[in-house]
């Protein structure tokens, strides 16, 4: 079987010409969101109060520039207001709202000033009562307001506090509010009524009201991290309840839970945008099953972009990163590698990723090491400097792994040849470490008189999760349906990651332990110079794994020190080539012939690499699998019997 060759190892991106990424057109993140650019627009369409729109997006996503993008884009209008408390001049203990034109706040203020310093003298007021009406499109709550206004000062009755208005919420132009709550108290979100004390009374009035985050909002867009409701299941309930009644409730403290003071609930007029992950989605939908009728307008953020489709607009987002964080410039062989090192984060050759936050601290450590070596741009050399000095700050894991190998604790082989014992490949993940790594383990196999059952030693010892037990139990299905057709196995056996001492799950072992068990049924020996991964199906087909390039390079690294003999490699499933983006220096070793790697697509190919037999027909006794079926034959007594059909029924 051919190996791959060096150029099947790593993506291949055609850089249009270009010298430098200044040379490339800045593209923002929201002009590669086309399925979120279609929800804006039908988002700014809708005849809808209070909308909600719910994207489904993942950690690192700048969600204030992309909506502030896509708000300039489709959001033509917006109805914008200031808000204003006054006192209730019937009611002291319930101040009302007043909603004025936009920016006209303050000069609302000051011509109610003059409104009642002219009624405080009884003077002609009237004039500047038309002016502020005109001012405010005759409005009917104001008019009735100012009209209530005048009688009381003219009656020479006085107020609760010496300042008549509180201009809670002023626009100072038609930008459309956008707010991002990103951490808030119900109090933040909601506005706050504090209060006073004096002689043991407690007080409040409308000048101690706070406005909220959704009071900043009103009239335009408020983003929630759904994880922040998650957190507060309250606050949600609230929203919902705002959202209906188009109304906000004010924040009483638990001081004032005897103490009457009840402001009226302002008007609510926002485009509400609920952002998360697929997980937070889900634990929102588990609390509220109404929330795909509130929230029918979604959209997914896409994680990562089409290299074959659009090269360039991704390179175009690479240099809106650059000029929106002010790094320095990459040549084109930085970005060539930086565009290497997205592949890998979506971990296929044809995608890369979008996620901010991963692309800019990659930039952002090969900057430091342009600067220390004082230079104006950022090439490709800096940029592997730094993903070498970022492993080498993370990998004290590795190299503890590493010394269990040199010092003869972790008994693996690279060499030989061995009965029921293979070279399987595991990726290290550690909650709250950034770096993933691969860790070969040995599995072992052994076959005894039995019933035909698998033990599975870790499933027994609770080691196992649910889908490593379910891939044993396709592997002892493939068995059966290759070997047990006729007559049930008299062998059963044991199946083991040897060294092994915590929980593992997942099927990417699955053909490796397969193959442990032919080599076991068979008696033959299996190459130790080989490692395999790849998880099988009931009819042996070889299935795609994740973590393949960390499982490769994990092997490579145990190789490495037990000496590269030039026979070693890798066994991986045919459907996952296009996976592949390995280290420098394994791609190194393996144009130099050092290391191989082999896609399999069946069973019989994996199985005839590892022992160098022909896997063949069950029928043909020469051959490994014809083998252990004479031996499963002669063990169930069917030998003669068996030995005649074959006769009777020989393919010609």
């Amino acid at each position: 079987m051919q190996s791959l060759s060096p150029a099947e190892l790593n993506p291949v991106f055609e850089l249009p010409a270009l010298t430098t990424l200044n040379d490339c057109p800045p593209l923002a993140f929201s002009a590669l969101q086309a399925r979120v650019d279609s929800a804006f627009a039908t988002l700014s369409g809708l005849n809808s109060v209070n909308p909600v729109l719910l994207l489904n997006g993942f950690p690192g996503v700048d969600y204030e520039e992309l909506v502030q993008d896509l708000v300039k884009q489709h959001a033509n209008h917006a109805d914008l207001f200031d808000l204003c408390y006054a006192e209730n001049l019937h009611h002291p203990q319930k101040p009302i709202w007043l909603k004025l034109k936009a920016g006209s706040g303050i000069e609302f203020c000051e011509l109610v000033g003059q409104l009642l310093e002219l009624s405080s003298r009884h003077l002609e007021a009237e004039h500047v009562v038309e002016r502020i009406l005109k001012k405010q499109g005759q409005d009917e709550k104001i008019a009735d307001y100012l009209s209530l206004l005048s009688q009381h000062v003219a009656a020479g009755q006085g107020f609760s506090h010496p300042i008549l208005i509180n201009l809670m919420v002023h626009r100072y132009d038609e930008t459309i509010p956008i707010v991002y709550a990103r951490q808030f108290s119900p109090e933040q979100l909601f506005g706050a009524i504090h209060f006073q004390t004096e002689q043991g009374s407690v007080f409040s009035h409308h000048h101690l009201l706070e406005p909220g985050l959704i009071h900043q909002a009103n009239g335009g867009y408020l983003i929630l991290p759904i994880e922040e409701l998650l957190e507060q299941p309250s606050v949600w309930f609230r929203l919902k309840n705002a959202l209906a009644t188009r109304q906000v409730e004010w924040s009483r403290p638990a001081e004032m839970a005897a103490f009457y003071f009840q402001p009226e609930p302002p008007p609510l007029d926002i485009h509400l945008i609920l952002v998360g992950d697929r997980m937070s989605v889900a634990e929102l939908y588990l609390l509220d099953r109404e929330l795909d009728t509130l929230a029918f307008l979604r959209a997914d953020i896409i994680p990562e972009w089409d290299a074959q489709k659009d090269l360039s607009g991704y390179l175009g987002y690479l240099a809106h990163l650059r000029q929106k964080h002010r790094l320095m410039d990459m040549d084109a062989g930085a970005v060539r590698r930086l565009c290497r090192y997205g592949s890998r984060l979506t971990e296929h050759q044809h995608r890369l990723s979008l996620v901010e936050a991963q692309l800019i601290a990659m930039m952002q450590l090969a900057e430091v090491i342009a600067k220390r070596e004082q230079s104006e741009l950022i090439t490709e050399q800096y940029l592997v400097l730094a993903q070498q000095e970022q492993d080498y700050r993370l990998n004290f894991l590795v190299e503890h792994s590493d010394l269990g190998v040199r010092d003869g604790q972790y008994l693996m082989q690279t060499q030989g040849r061995e009965v029921g014992q293979i070279n399987g490949l595991s990726v290290i993940q550690i909650t709250g470490h950034p770096y993933d790594f691969g860790e070969p383990v040995r599995l072992t196999a052994t076959v005894h008189l039995g019933d035909g059952d698998i033990a599975d030693i870790e499933r027994k010892a609770e080691l196992a999760g649910h889908i490593h037990a379910k891939a044993m139990m396709i592997i002892h299905g493939y068995l059966a349906n290759l070997f047990g057709a006729e007559h049930p196995s008299p062998l059963s056996a044991n199946l083991v990651f040897e060294q092994s001492y915590h929980e593992i799950d997942g099927d990417s072992a699955s053909l490796t332990g397969l193959c442990a068990l032919l080599s076991a049924l068979a008696q033959e020996p299996i190459y130790q110079h080989f490692a395999v991964t790849g998880a099988v199906d009931q009819f042996g087909n070889v299935q795609p794994v994740g973590g393949v390039n960390e499982k490769i390079e994990g092997f490579f690294r145990l190789c490495q020190i037990q000496g590269l003999t030039g026979e070693q490699g890798v066994l991986i499933p045919a459907s996952n080539r296009l996976q592949l983006n390995l280290s420098d220096e394994v791609c190194a070793a393996i144009a130099a012939g050092r290391f191989h790697i082999y896609p399999v697509a069946h069973v019989e190919q994996a199985i005839e690499l590892l022992t160098g037999c022909v896997a063949g027909d069950v029928e043909q006794p020469d051959t490994l699998f014809g083998r252990i079926r004479d031996r499963l034959d002669d063990l169930n007594g069917h030998t003669v019997e068996s030995s005649f059909l074959r006769r009777l029924f020989r393919r010609r």
